[in-house]
Order: structure tokens, then C-alpha cells, then sequence
């Protein structure tokens, strides 16, 4: 009978100033985009209105969808800039820096997604302390690349960048460019390719900052090939070596440059990643070739805000918040009649899936649990949200598809049944139990908790009938349960929308 109602849903707070700079970061984003528009001839989508607005940005900043009570209070807000005030509360709520922690640990160590790794526990408990302190950007990269092997107090970087690679000069060559560079060197470690800007010499004076000292100096072997080559930047220029070389010398030099501001791939590679985080596609894809091979769609865009954040001292806050403020973030995932679904046009928001951590953060939310996991609900154990993120997990939110076994298990799985259960999930047992309530108003109880919108009349009148006739079993709270159930295996609820 679940299936049967699946079917029937299925037809740090910114300061004022901080804030007004960021929305006028914000409008050099409408700029750009609207230009492209207009060029193209495209009718970008209507605004979203404030249900999808506030649903995507709390799944985007802190990776969960908003409770019922966090929805009303936005939809009764009256205030003309009610979303400037909710996109600072999000950036100052402690699940910010938990969720945002996850998409760079991601983005750095991918390794530690692999089943069965603790590589990422570590990292991501010391990315959290850094991100609630709003860290500029360009120290975090260069703690994480600078890390001593041993760490001897929490307040240090763990050496998890290296560890995942294997401390081994020729990973990490590959692994620091493509993640904190945008380039792909990958293909220069064997051969040089005719058409790619990148030599197999570069590779190897790059991958030598990581090589250990001998003799005072730091020199790496070209594979099957008589020469050896030294620490040479990729812009060309040998670096200022000390008097006295350490084992970590030239790590320490190469972070010097990666992260200095006048870097011409830093600062581009963290706004595209920030912006494909939260359009779903990035400025230029794909996300590791900034070598101009595949050229920005917005070149001056892109130019604009790598330049802001630059001079911001790289404040990922104040890049995010300008972002998620700007008309192009706001938009409907609807296109409308002249417009385009185009991705890089960005004319439309993209319906981007959840992540796996999203999925079930979110489901704990919708059946009324603590955004705080602890030990005293059905679903506690931080095995259990690491394997269940596993399980759904999604390379890239812009696909938006769930598989066959994902959706099964999804439907059948101890987690689904735990949060639909009357018993177990207080969402449920609330709202089938408020005798202040008629069917109607549990239904939009339910909605607002699962999908952070309202029921349509024509939802309103196919499950209202439904839970008025206690559907199969003649039970109006099992009913519920089901109508929560459909919810929740819903793609409405698997996407940001």
C-alpha cells in the first residue's frame, strides 16, 4: 500500500557591513550571469520562492533539510531581507562547519571515502575547529600541506594529506595540484602529451618538493631515464632554497606558493569548487583543468571573484554567503518558456541529489530526531551514518539519480522503518497524536517536515482521503505513517529542488 501512496506523490554571524559587502559580490554575479542571458537570448527561471530558497540553502551550509518549525519561521517572516538574515544564522550554526568540513575533506582526501578507512575522522574533526573559526582559506591549504608526520597536539593539522598518499613525492605532486591548483598533471608523469601544456619534467620538479633531502639537496630521479631533476615551480622559477634544508623544506616552499595571492590558479580553483558546490556545475569544467584547455564559461566572472576572495583574505564565508545571496542561487529549478536547462548557463537552479551524509541527516531531521546525533535514538552510531553515507553515496550533486539497489534499500531498509514507525519517530507519533489537529493540518505537518513546503489542494484531497479511510488496515495513524513513508522515498525528498 506504501508503494500506492508513493505512486499518488509521484504524478559566524557577518556583521551588517560584512553582509552588505557580500551582497555587492552578489550583484557582480547577477551582473555576469544576466549578461550571459541577455547574449544568449535566455529567460532565466522565476525566483524561488522562500520553501525552496530555505530548504536548499540549509541543505547546501549545513547538509540538512530544515525542520517544520525552521520552515514557518522563515515563511512568517515579514522582513524584506529575511534571507540575508537566514544565510547568517547558517554560517554561524554549528552544523556549518561540521557539513562544509566533509565537501573539502572530500575534496582533498578522496581516499578516505574508501570502505573501512578512518583516514577521514581526523582531518575532518580539525577542518570543523578551523571552519568555525572561519580560518582563511589559504592558511587551512597550508597547514594541511605543511602538517608535521607526528603530530603532538590536536591543535596541529593532522598529516592526513600526506598519509593518504602514501608520503610518496609523485602522489603528492598530482594530489596538490589537482586539489588545491586545478591542474592535472596526472598524464605528464609517464610522457609528455603533444597537446597538453603540462611536460613530464614538470611533473617530476613539482613531485621533488616532496622528495627527502640528501646531501642538502632535494633531486628525484626521472623513471627510466638517466636524468634527475630538482624542486621547480610550475610557474617557471626555482624557488629561494635556506641556508639549512630539512626534510620538510621543501613542502614548506612549495605551500608558500600554492597559497600565495598572486598564485594564478589558487584563488580560481577555490571559487569554482565553491561555486560548483553550490550550482552543481562548476565556471570551468572539468573542476581539475584551470590550465585553459577548457576555458571558463564566465572568464570574467571568474576573474572577478577569485579577485574578491583574494582580497579578502580569502574568507570562504563571505565568498559563500555572496554566492548564496546572488539572484543566481535563487533561482526556480523550473524552466520556464524561453529559457534553458543548459547547465552552464546557469539560467535555472540545477535539481542537485543529495549526498549520502545529506540523505541521512536529513531523514533524522524529517522524522523529528536532534540534528545532534547521541546515543539515545534509533539511529546513533557514527558507524552507522558512515556506512549509510557509503551506501549513497553521489561523485558529483549534480546527478541527481539514485540507483535501483539505493532505492531499495532506501524503501526497505532499518533506517526508513525506524523513522516511519509511529513508535520510534517523533515526527509521527506527534502529529498523529495532536488533537489540535485535523487531517488536513497533519499532512502539512508532514510535508513541512519532509519536504519543507506545503501540501497542493490536489495532495490535500487525494491523502486526506487516504488517512480519513485509515487506508488499507482502517488505522488513520498507520495511514500517516504511510503517506511519511512515501514522503521520504520520495525524489522530491532525494533532491535539493
Amino acid at each position: 500500500m506504501r508503494f500506492v501512496v508513493a505512486a499518488c506523490l509521484l504524478a559566524v554571524v557577518p556583521s551588517a557591513t560584512r553582509a552588505a559587502d557580500a551582497r555587492v559580490l552578489a550583484a557582480v554575479v547577477d551582473r555576469h550571469l544576466a549578461a550571459r542571458w541577455a547574449a544568449e537570448k535566455v529567460r532565466p527561471a522565476a525566483p524561488a520562492d522562500d520553501a525552496a530558497f530555505t530548504r536548499r540553502v540549509y541543505l547546501d551550509l549545513i547538509g540538512r533539510v530544515p525542520t517544520a518549525a525552521e520552515v514557518r519561521a522563515v515563511l512568517d517572516d515579514p522582513a524584506a531581507d529575511k534571507r540575508d538574515g537566514l544565510v547568517a544564522r547558517l554560517l554561524a550554526a554549528p552544523g556549518y562547519a561540521r557539513h562544509r568540513a566533509t565537501i573539502w575533506r572530500r575534496e582533498w582526501v578522496p581516499q578516505a571515502d574508501q570502505p573501512g578507512s578512518t583516514l577521514g575522522e581526523e582531518a575532518e574533526t580539525w577542518l570543523v575547529a578551523r571552519l568555525r573559526d572561519n580560518a582563511p582559506y589559504d592558511r587551512v591549504v597550508r597547514d594541511l600541506l605543511t602538517a608535521p608526520r607526528a603530530r603532538t597536539s590536536p591543535a596541529q593539522p593532522p598529516a592526513t594529506f600526506l598519509t593518504a598518499n602514501e608520503f610518496k613525492p609523485e602522489n603528492l605532486a598530482a594530489a596538490t595540484t589537482r586539489a588545491f591548483l586545478g591542474i592535472n598533471l596526472d598524464c605528464a608523469q609517464c610522457h609528455d602529451h603533444p597537446f597538453a601544456r603540462w611536460t613530464r619534467d614538470q611533473f617530476w620538479q613539482t613531485a621533488a618538493f616532496f622528495a627527502r633531502p640528501e646531501n642538502g639537496r632535494l633531486e628525484l630521479s626521472v623513471p627510466n631515464t638517466p636524468r634527475a631533476v630538482g624542486p621547480v615551480l610550475l610557474a617557471g622559477a626555482a624557488p629561494a632554497w635556506p641556508a639549512a634544508v630539512t626534510p620538510d623544506t621543501g613542502r614548506g616552499l612549495l605551500a608558500g606558493w600554492v597559497t600565495a595571492p598572486d598564485n594564478p590558479y589558487f584563488a580560481r580553483n577555490a571559487v569554482n569548487r565553491v561555486w560548483a558546490q553550490l550550482f552543481g556545475t562548476g565556471l570551468v569544467e572539468p573542476l581539475d583543468d584551470l590550465s585553459g584547455e577548457d576555458p571558463p564559461s564566465h572568464p570574467e566572472l571568474l576573474d572577478e571573484l577569485a579577485k574578491a576572495f583574494t582580497e579578502s583574505d580569502f574568507d570562504l564565508n563571505h565568498l559563500t554567503a555572496a554566492l548564496v545571496l546572488s539572484r543566481g542561487y535563487q533561482l526556480s529549478s523550473v524552466v520556464p518558456a524561453g529559457g534553458s536547462a543548459e547547465p552552464r548557463l546557469f539560467a535555472r537552479a540545477a535539481v542537485r541529489g543529495l549526498s549520502g551524509g545529506q540523505l541521512y541527516d536529513s531523514l533524522r531531521t524529517a522524522a523529528g530526531l536532534p540534528p545532534e546525533r547521541t546515543d539515545l535514538d534509533p539511529l546513533n552510531a557514527r558507524r552507522d551514518r558512515t556506512a549509510f553515507a557509503a551506501r549513497f553515496r553521489v561523485e558529483r550533486a549534480a546527478d541527481a539519480r539514485r540507483s535501483i539497489l539505493q532505492s531499495l534499500a532506501l524503501m526497505n531498509g532499518p533506517a526508513t522503518a525506524a523513522l516511519t514507525d509511529p513508535a520510534t519517530a517523533p515526527t509521527l507519533r506527534a502529529v498523529a497524536g495532536a488533537p489540535f489537529l485535523d487531517t488536513a493540518g497533519k499532512l502539512e505537518a508532514l510535508f513541512l517536515a519532509a519536504l519543507g513546503r506545503q501540501p497542493t489542494a490536489d495532495e490535500l484531497a487525494r491523502l486526506g482521503a487516504y488517512v480519513d479511510r485509515g487506508g488499507a488496515d482502517g488505522d488513520a495513524a498507520k495511514a500517516l505513517a504511510d503517506v511519511f513513508w512515501a514522503l521520504l522515498n520520495g525524489s522530491e525528498f532525494g533532491t535539493n529542488h
